[in-house]
Formats: structure tokens, C-alpha cells, sequence
């Protein structure tokens, strides 16, 4: 409960823009469990991303955001790990995930598909819409979830061992 004001201001930062959806602070206290953080020495979280459920074997990979001073330290990466790990204690068999970008989530394993997929999400904007909030259109990617976890290879990790070989 202690990281729900930085939660809620971190995820505030992109929402202001537009590249996120907003979230208030009673939302993220009542979904604090589903909430995956990396936080510095002194506690201050600087990453964070949630699971949202929509069925027993379907999630989402969402509010992902990192400090704009902490991109390209990996923090992106760790805490969407930890939402696959949370998924897959609760048995979740498939993630999807929207982004503005592509990279991301290809990195990881994400493969792209359609929102169209998930008549549950498409109901979701379809409320925000008539409740007047803007949603910006994202692409949506997909991850299948095995029963076992190992880390995954980045994909420039991939492409270096190709090289090499």
C-alpha cells in the first residue's frame, strides 16, 4: 500500500499525454496485488505494470511505465516479467498487451495480433467511450504463457548469436 501514490503519480505522468490510461488512487489501492514495481535503494518506485484479468486463463499486461530518467536500464523489462510471473501463479494461460510501439514487446516474446481478438477489451474502450474518455489506438501484441518459466532472450541477444554463428 505504501507504493500507491507513486504508482498512481508515475502512471500520471503518461496518462497526461495520452499514451496511457489514467488510473486513480483508490483503483490502483483496490488492485495493489496485481501491481509489479522495481523500486531504488531508498524505496522510490521507478517501474511498474499490472495484470489485469479478464478471464481465468486471460490477462493483460498493463500500466506499464518507467521513470523517464530510468528508460533503457532494463526496469521495463523486469517488471513485465513480474506480471508473467504473477500470471502464471495464477494460472493464466495467454497475456495480450497494447502499445504505441512494437519493439517492446516483440523483445519479449509478445507476438503482434488484434485487439479484435479480445471482445472483452473492445468492451471495455466501447464503455470509456461513452463515458467520454479519449482512447488513443494502440497495436495490441500476444504471449502465450508455458506451464514452465525461464528468462526470455532479448532479441538483440538473439540476433547476436545468429551473427556469431
Amino acid at each position: 500500500m505504501p507504493d500507491v501514490r507513486s504508482i498512481w503519480e508515475l502512471v500520471g505522468m503518461f496518462a497526461a499525454n495520452g499514451s496511457m490510461l489514467a488510473r486513480s488512487q483508490s483503483e490502483i489501492a483496490a488492485k495493489i496485488d496485481n501491481y509489479v514495481v522495481a523500486a531504488d535503494a531508498g524505496g522510490k518506485v521507478l517501474a511498474c505494470a499490472a495484470l489485469e484479468e479478464f478471464s481465468p486463463s486471460l490477462g493483460e499486461v498493463a500500466s506499464v511505465a518507467v521513470a523517464r530518467s530510468e528508460h533503457g536500464k532494463g526496469l521495463g523489462t523486469q517488471v513485465v516479467l513480474g506480471v508473467e510471473r504473477l500470471a502464471r501463479a495464477r494460472d493464466i494461460e495467454e497475456l495480450f498487451a497494447m502499445s504505441l510501439t512494437d519493439n517492446f514487446f516483440l523483445s519479449l516474446g509478445y507476438e503482434t495480433t488484434t485487439v479484435s481478438r479480445y471482445p472483452e477489451k473492445l468492451s471495455r474502450y466501447e464503455r470509456m467511450k461513452s463515458a467520454g474518455i479519449d482512447v488513443v489506438p494502440k497495436r495490441c501484441f500476444r504471449k502465450r504463457l508455458s506451464a514452465g518459466w525461464s528468462e526470455p532472450q532479448l532479441v538483440e541477444e538473439n540476433l547476436e548469436r545468429r551473427i556469431a554463428s
